[in-house]
């Protein structure tokens, strides 16, 4: 696989130029109110990545954005599609999403457990994200994803307001070198939160109820 193929394979699925460190995260790149930062992984050769960001919105409003799966293509970098597999409750879920990659190179895809929760006390909200590889057997053509975990650290600052801590470790699989993928990954979550910040404006998110959800 050259070189182009393997840097859009990964800006794909997150799913960066000089900073400051901060408990081992470097700031990677800051535009538009986001930051993105990388840190070394524990157990991975590939690293970890963070952003944050402000945003005008409710909790509900986000919260309900993130439960309609299949209109994730419309926000999240590169998705092809989403939908889906199994509700287990209003609160969670398990999806199944495809990512677009760069002919000749293979898509991506993965099942992924998602939940959303909600402190009853600071009214955090925390989204959990980790894809589950043998939850859905492999599709012919397309190269399942062995390891992916997202985080989300949702703090409401106003009644409209909300500040977002996002964190993802994630494996494309495949033979994608760790060295390119780690030098260019601040592509996915910068264009996924620049999406998110723009498509959380819609009228069917605003003022959503979200009978688990306390704004």
């Amino acid at each position: 696989m050259n070189k182009r193929l393997c840097l859009f394979l990964f800006l794909s699925l997150s799913a960066s130029l000089g900073g400051h460190a901060q408990d081992g995260w470097v700031l990677k790149k800051e535009k538009d109110g986001i930051k993105v930062y990388s840190r070394s992984a524990e157990h991975s050769k590939f690293n970890e990545l963070k952003a944050e960001l402000t945003i005008k919105a409710k909790l509900s409003d986000l919260a309900a954005l993130i439960l309609d799966i299949p209109d994730y293509y419309k926000w999240s970098f590169n998705t092809k599609l989403s939908y889906v597999l199994k509700k287990v409750s209003p609160s969670e879920l398990y999806f199944y999403t495809e990512i677009r990659s760069p002919w000749p190179a293979s898509n991506r895809d993965l099942a992924v457990h998602l939940q959303i929760l909600q402190d009853p006390h600071s009214k955090i909200m925390t989204i959990k994200a980790e894809g589950i590889p043998n939850y859905i057997p492999p599709k012919d053509g397309i190269v399942r994803v062995p390891l992916s975990k997202e985080y989300w650290t949702v703090t409401p600052l106003d009644p409209t307001t909300l500040r977002i801590e996002y964190q993802i470790q994630i494996d494309p699989g495949a033979s994608a070198p760790a060295w390119l993928i780690n030098a260019f990954a601040t592509k996915g979550p910068y264009e996924t939160f620049k999406n998110l910040s723009e498509k959380i404006r819609d009228a069917k998110y605003r003022n959503t109820a979200i009978p688990f959800i306390t704004n």
